[in-house]
Formats: C-alpha cells, structure tokens, sequence
C-alpha cells in the first residue's frame, strides 16, 4: 500500500512540474498569437518542426537509459557526455541545412530554438537521475522554478520591450541558466548517494568516454529512430500543411495540437514515475503484477483522452477564443479529431513504457515508423482537399495503426522473453 502511495505521490509530483513546464512553452505561442502576429507564430513552429525532430534523432532516449540503468553500468556523467556529443552533432548539421529549410525563419528564432533544445536536453537527463534515485520532489521543485522564472521572464521581456527577438532570446537564456543549476544539483546528489566526486570535466575530455558514448550510439541507435518516427506524429502535418496551405495554417494547426502536448503531460509523468517501478518488478520477476499496472495504466490513458474529448465538445471553442484568436476558434472540429487520436495514443503508450522497463528498445523503431509513413500518406492524401480537417483524420488514422502494431510487439516481446527464462 505505501508503495502504491508513494507512485502515486511521485507521478502528481512529476505531473505538477511537467504542467508547469509545459505552460511556459504554451504562453511563447500564446504571447505570438496576443502581441505579434500568426506568420511568426508560423515560423516558430516551422522551426521547431525542423529542428525538434533532429535533437530528438541524436538523443538516444538517454533519459530513459539513466532511469533503467538498474545495476549502474554507467556513472552519470557518461550519460551527460553523450549527450553533450551528439548535440553538438545536431548542431553542425543545422548549421548546414538551415540555409536551405529555414531560410524565411528569422535567424533569433533559429538561435533561440538551438540553445533552448541544448539547455533542456541538459535538464531532462538530470531529472531522469534524480527520478532514478527517487528523488521525485527535487526534480519536480527544479522543473516547476524554473518553469515559473520562465514564465515571469517572458512576460516582463514581451510587455516591456515588445520586441520578438528579445523575447525569444529570454526564453532560450533562461533555459541554459536553470540547466547549469540542475547540473550543479545533480553534483550533490551524486556525492550524497553515490559517495564519489562528479567527474564532467575529466570525462568530456577522456577519450575512453568519447569511445563508451560511440558504443552506446552503436547500441542504441535504433532508438533515436524510434524517438524520431514517435515525434513525427506532430511535425508531419506540419509539413505538409506548410507545402500545400501555407505558413499561417501551420501556425493555426500547431496552436490546437498543443492541447494533445497538454494531456500527454500527464501521460508524460506517469511514465516516468511508473517505469522504474515497472524495472523493478520486471527484474524481482513479479510479471503477474507487471502486466496489471501495464493494463492499468493503458486504461487510465484512454479515459485520460476521453475526458479531454468531453472538454473539447462542450468548451472547445469558447477556450480557443479566450486562449488565442477568433480565426483558431474556427478549428473547434480539428481539436475534437486530434483529441479523438491522442485518446488512441495515451492508450499504447505505456506499452512503450513496459517495453523499456524491459530494455526492449530498439522493437519500438518497427511500430513508430510505420505510423509515421502511414500519417505522411494520409496527409499526402487528406490535406490538399481537406485542410486542417486532413490533418486531424490523418493523425487518428496514423494512431490506430501504431495501436495495432504496438500490441502485437509488446506480445511478441513479452513471450519472448519469458521463453527465454524458461529455457535457462
């Protein structure tokens, strides 16, 4: 029972904090749309749309290798070293390619969205350490300071110098300073827990770290792949409404998708407050009782989806009018469409959280990809006649194929593995 409790307490604490992080990304967009105007708010999401998805194939889900690393194989600063590698990596590459992809973008924007996505990528791993040592309220107290500092910092950057590029730069600076606090944070917990010294400095100049990083790449690239395809869920229609639509569109649609981030925040924290638990039961073999919390969880997901469905009918326009604009009101039937799909979402997700309690990584890259070929066809096909409207149906297609597979992988998996117990 206090077990229980204590699951439930570290997934309201992880739940509060990604609600507040998740609210300062919201009031950026929210600030674009009230004071400055949709082309930008446009450019914004185009952005991140191009470079999201690049951090995201060099991340290597390191936060979930942190949380799972049951017997500590790797000190933490291994992890950060990877990290802080393949980075730089994805930055040399959009060097390379913004030119090209981005070349209407305001260049502030381009720089904030790099130093933003390095700064939080920073963060995320030290949370993971800190989830992993259960150390659940201090991760949360980090993410929901520096979310609030946010917060301030962009509204007092917004109303005082009504300028979009200060803005942006704020948002982006704000983010390197916390992620430097989280670091020297983790430095404490580590000498607390782990009784040694934090070594970032001799490991990102040790040439065996350089090589340890390049074996986990090697490993686990497929991974990266997998975290890509997932993402590509939000960034496709993107795309494709930016081709054949137009820029403000994809501010438009972006702006309604953001609810789907709202509630997978919840579903967000409880994946992370569940998995370790799921790691542990997994290796203490109690499988009866973790496929129950597997099952409770999916169906907690889905009534998740369902609750906000109900929202979206009764109050739906009405919040897209007091949150944005009378033109993204017009979207009221596209949020319903998108909610319908993140119902079918949040539901296999925790699928995807029982496959890495299980270190079954790399199964995932199979079940993503496909969802993302099969939402860049539907788009391809819905959204030149059907617009926004394309989209959104394009999304529920693209979730009940990744459903389908997704199940069929965790089987698979599941019996697997059990077999192979069984032989030994």
């Amino acid at each position: 029972m206090i077990k229980k409790l204590n699951t439930i307490k570290d997934a309201g604490l992880t739940t509060v904090a990604n609600i507040a992080h998740a609210a300062a990304q919201w009031l950026l967009l929210i600030i674009i749309v009230k004071q400055f105007d949709d082309l930008i708010l446009g450019q914004l999401v185009l952005t991140l749309s191009i470079i999201s998805p690049i951090f995201l194939l060099f991340s290597f889900k390191l936060r979930t290798l942190v949380v799972t690393d049951y017997h500590n194989e790797r000190h933490f600063e291994q992890y950060l070293h990877a990290r802080f590698f393949a980075q730089t990596i994805a930055i040399i590459f959009l060097v390379i390619i913004s030119p090209w992809l981005l070349s209407n973008v305001y260049a502030s924007i381009i720089i904030s969205v790099i130093i933003f996505k390095v700064g939080d990528g920073s963060s995320e791993l030290c949370y993971s350490y800190f989830h992993k040592q259960q150390k659940f309220k201090r991760a949360a107290l980090s993410q929901t300071t520096r979310s609030f500092f946010t917060i301030t910092m962009l509204l007092c950057a917004s109303l005082f110098t009504q300028d979009i590029h200060i803005t942006f730069f704020t948002w982006a600076l704000t983010t390197i300073f916390f992620s430097l606090i989280d670091l020297f944070t983790v430095k404490n917990v580590i000498a607390e827990q782990e009784k040694r010294p934090f070594h970032l400095w001799a490991t990102c100049k040790d040439m065996g770290a350089l090589v340890k990083s390049l074996t986990i790449y090697k490993k686990y690239w497929p991974i990266s792949v997998s975290i890509l395809f997932s993402a590509m869920f939000v960034y496709i229609p993107n795309y494709t409404l930016e081709y054949f639509i137009g820029t403000e569109s994809v501010g438009h649609f972006a702006a309604i998708s953001y609810f789907l981030v709202a509630g997978g925040i919840i579903i967000h924290s409880l994946s992370q407050a569940v998995t370790p638990k799921l790691s542990h039961l997994y290796h203490q073999k109690k499988y009866s009782a973790f496929i129950r919390t597997t099952q409770i969880l999916m169906l907690a997901g889905a009534s998740i989806g369902l609750i906000g469905l109900c929202f979206a009918h009764f109050i739906g326009e009405w919040l897209l009018r007091l949150i944005y604009n009378d033109a993204i009101a017009l979207l009221t039937d596209e949020l319903k469409l998108i909610i319908i799909a993140s119902m079918i979402r949040y539901s296999y997700n925790f699928l995807g959280s029982a496959l890495n309690a299980l270190k079954c990584f790399n199964q995932q890259a199979l079940v993503y990809g496909t969802g993302s070929l099969t939402l860049l066809i539907s788009c391809i096909l819905l959204v030149p006649s059907l617009g926004t409207i394309g989209a959104a149906i394009s999304m529920i297609i693209a979730c009940a194929v990744e459903m389908f597979i997704m199940c069929i992988t965790f089987y698979v998996q599941w019996k697997k593995l059990n077999l192979m117990k069984a032989d030994k």
